[in-house]
């Protein structure tokens, strides 16, 4: 078992004073991890430490700030950049440093790269180096809703051959404690924490195993981290902790049958009230594309696609929780900034410079499917939900939407190969529709859940109104349909997938590998959206 030399982590929690933490909260991260030391300084870890724990993080709802092998000014910058983003959503705060540590008079301090060459005595620590108090402080002022601190620090530094004749005090002091806080030591006081076999020290390790289990508790999680590394290092590092938390903070916190395929969950927004009514899809490989043959070149080639497990909207967003966004947000559509929408007026489409979500040129209620609304707004929507429930929301890919509107079928459509309005909402039939059955029984769009769902549970999934999916379009598939267009990237340039067929469209555009496309920016009477959650 091998030592580091001095590599120092911090990762800073603060949980709430009265109540338990909801799930929903916001979750932001900053984790900065400094390996570029000069000399026999350099260390190997703390890169590798910082972007697995990211990584850890993201899945666990949290907005990261990744930075690497920082100087003392930029460290400072982005812990002051943090602060200000946690004022800001009033969550959870999480502070992650990896490098090297050291205390002096009581005070411990973060060393940022290139402090060996302005360092020449233990008593210019204060200026050069960042006090592991400074970040603390800046959360603290934060007022947000939750912080955690967290100090793992190797104790045989090299930085008693830095300072002329000075010895440098082995390990970290102890930080002072403040009601709700709790502190974590990856050893014992005047211990050393092992750096490790693998990519990660130990401690690291096993946090990042032991956070990821649902509902354990804060406090449970470090005792498993402490039984773990003890074991591993046989007994040389112990890991403690301090706390004096009034409520338990949970990283994962689920029932057993969270994520049972077709159970309906809501997420709740930063007002207590509840977001979209959401199903969680299993995970699975399926054929996508032109199976059934007669379809069009650009549903081939046929190909096989797996799919990780992810939540869809029950529902197409309906003008309800439409207006709900516009009204938190002020938010203005495409629509409504520029030239109108494409509707139906008068037996024919056009574009008509008053038509927008509020206006498609036809009557709807709040529990109708929003229409007139482009990619870049069904985009603005999702990055809201995500921001009000602290989750991951996007709109799905074009291989996640065929999945879940096939629901492991290999039909037309996911009841069978002959279109009914008994299943779906959609155009007059005509000779090229071939033996449909039933009555069209909507001139328009149809309340969401008219209809029976698939065997996944998700409505509407064939008709009603077109679904924005985040891919970008290709004539041929070739890759592109498991990837979501980087909002960066969006502009008119690029053309955007949209799925399912609407009410005015004919039986064969139903099908379930029937594909249209869109700049960003378009909009029409038919054309509206449902979101995923991973």
């Amino acid at each position: 078992m091998s030592f580091k030399k001095s590599a120092f982590i911090v990762l800073i929690v603060t949980a709430l004073l009265t109540t338990g933490l909801p799930s929903y909260a916001q979750r932001l991260a900053l984790i900065i991890g400094n390996s570029a030391y000069s000399g026999n300084a350099s260390l190997t870890n703390p890169v590798n430490d910082a972007k697995d724990l990211a990584k850890v993080l993201r899945r666990l709802g949290f907005k990261v700030m990744l930075r690497q092998n920082l100087n003392q000014q930029k460290m400072e910058a982005v812990i002051n950049q943090f602060g200000e983003k946690l004022r800001k959503n009033r969550g959870v705060g999480l502070f992650y440093f990896s490098g090297h540590g050291i205390q002096h008079n009581g005070e411990n301090y973060l060393i940022p790269i290139g402090a060996k060459r302005t360092l020449s005595n233990a008593e210019q620590l204060r200026y050069k180096a960042v006090p592991a108090g400074y970040a603390l402080a800046t959360m603290k002022s934060a007022d947000n809703k939750a912080n955690f601190i967290f100090l793992d620090a190797c104790r045989n530094s090299p930085f008693k051959s830095w300072f002329k004749g000075e010895m440098a005090a082995p390990g970290l002091a102890s930080m002072p404690t403040v009601p709700g806080a709790l502190i974590a030591y990856a050893a014992s006081p005047g211990g050393v924490a092992a750096n490790g076999e693998g990519r990660n020290s130990p401690y690291v390790k096993h946090l990042i195993n032991w956070i990821q289990q649902p509902n354990l508790s804060i406090n449970q999680v470090l005792r498993k981290v402490r039984s773990a590394v003890r074991k591993e290092t046989y007994g040389v590092q112990s890991p403690g902790y301090y706390d004096e938390l009034n409520d338990d903070f949970y990283f994962v916190q689920q029932q057993e049958d969270d994520f049972t395929p077709g159970k309906v969950f809501r997420d709740r927004l930063k007002d207590g009230s509840q977001g979209p009514e959401m199903v969680w899809i299993p995970a699975g490989t399926f054929r996508m594309g032109d199976i059934q043959g007669g379809g069009y070149d650009s549903e081939k080639p046929v190909h096989s696609v797996s799919v990780n497990r992810f939540s869809m909207g029950r529902y197409e967003v309906t003008v309800g929780e439409f207006r709900r966004f516009v009204n938190a947000t002020r938010y203005k559509t495409d629509a409504e900034k520029g030239d109108g929408c494409y509707v139906y007026d008068d037996g024919s489409w056009g574009k008509q410079k008053d038509a927008n979500w509020r206006n498609p040129y036809f009557s709807q209620k709040d529990n109708q499917p929003v229409v007139c609304v482009s990619w870049n707004d069904a985009t603005a929507y999702t990055e809201w939900l995500s921001q009000q429930t602290g989750e991951q929301y996007r709109l799905p890919t074009e291989a996640e939407w065929e999945y879940a509107a096939r629901a492991g079928t290999e039909t037309k459509y996911w009841w069978g190969n002959i279109a009914s309005h008994e299943y779906a909402n959609y155009g007059k039939d005509k000779c090229c529709d071939g033996l449909a059955k039933g009555k069209d029984r909507w001139k328009y769009t149809s309340p969401v859940g008219s209809f029976q769902p698939n065997p996944f549970g998700l409505y509407d999934t064939v008709g009603n109104v077109w679904e924005w999916t985040c891919s970008e379009y290709e004539n041929r598939y070739k890759g592109k349909e498991k990837q979501c267009l980087s909002k960066n990237r969006a502009n008119n340039e690029y053309r955007l997938s949209f799925r399912g067929g609407a009410w005015y469209y004919l039986a064969r555009r139903l099908r379930s590998a029937y594909r249209v496309r869109g700049e960003p920016a378009f909009r029409g009477g038919g054309l509206g959206f449902r979101v995923a959650r991973l």
